[in-house]
């Protein structure tokens, strides 16, 4: 008899690529497309590491901003923020590369100033500066504290 051979295991940073390279894919044909793309990916890949996770609902919040469902942008928030310390733990690369152009803490303040959550908003300015995103966030945690 032969061996049966091992099922492949994918490595977190191999499955971020593929959920990288079908996002790039689906946002050519606009938001929506993006939008549909992730929220399939988030409900039918039960194994999907938690790491990838972060950069599908980080991807997700900004498409849901650009589709008009702020219940979803919020939603997609909070599971990002759930899910960033897995990102930086297993993806340490990936996570430095990422955070320059984070998408979750800008989508979530302007979503919260709208909406007249002042509150929400500084503690995601405060917590984009605990992590470093500079002058920006602190500009804009100024502004809101003003607006207070």
């Amino acid at each position: 008899m032969s061996r049966r051979s091992e099922p492949v295991r994918k490595r977190t940073v191999d499955h971020l690529q593929d959920l990288l390279d079908g996002h790039r894919e689906a946002a050519l044909y606009g938001p929506a497309s993006a939008r549909k793309y992730l929220e399939r990916v988030l409900s039918g890949q039960q194994s999907l590491p938690n790491a990838c996770k972060f950069f599908a609902y980080d991807l997700l919040a900004a498409a849901c901003a650009e589709t008009d469902a702020p219940e979803r942008r919020d939603e997609a928030i909070v599971l990002a923020r759930q899910n960033a310390e897995f990102a930086r733990e297993d993806t340490p690369r990936a996570w430095q590369e990422w955070l320059p152009g984070i998408r979750m803490f800008d989508v979530g303040i302007a979503g919260a100033v709208d909406e007249g959550r002042f509150d929400d908003a500084l503690a995601l300015c405060e917590e984009a500066i605990a992590l470093g995103l500079g002058r920006v966030y602190e500009q804009k945690a100024d502004s809101i504290r003003r607006m207070l």
